[in-house]
């Protein structure tokens, strides 16, 4: 999970970025499992970002890859490099319903 804080005005550009190396870049990586992108309600410059992978060590890799080169390619739009916290999935229930 990381934070991400962008510039004023600056995070519809840094959101679309990021957006576009998610789907590219992470797709390519090995253990990639999907991500999540999280926009504040209380702050209209945060973004969290919830990746997903198959493990720890391919987690660890991607962060000397696609971490890397994403913070590389917005560094002019966000206040700070972002922060990150790791969690191990516990449990999870996705529902789509149908209408």
């Amino acid at each position: 999970m990381t934070f991400w804080e962008f510039k004023s005005g600056k995070i519809e550009e840094g959101f679309a970025k990021l957006d576009r190396i998610l789907n590219t870049l992470a797709q390519n990586e090995e253990g990639f499992r999907g991500y999540m992108s999280l926009l504040s309600y209380e702050d209209s410059n945060a973004l969290t970002v919830i990746t997903l992978w198959q493990d720890e060590d391919t987690m660890t890799k991607s962060e000397k890859g696609v971490y890397t080169q994403a913070v590389e390619q917005v560094k002019d739009l966000i206040v700070s490099p972002p922060s990150i916290q790791k969690y191990r999935v516990y449990s999870t229930q996705l529902y789509q319903r149908q209408e």
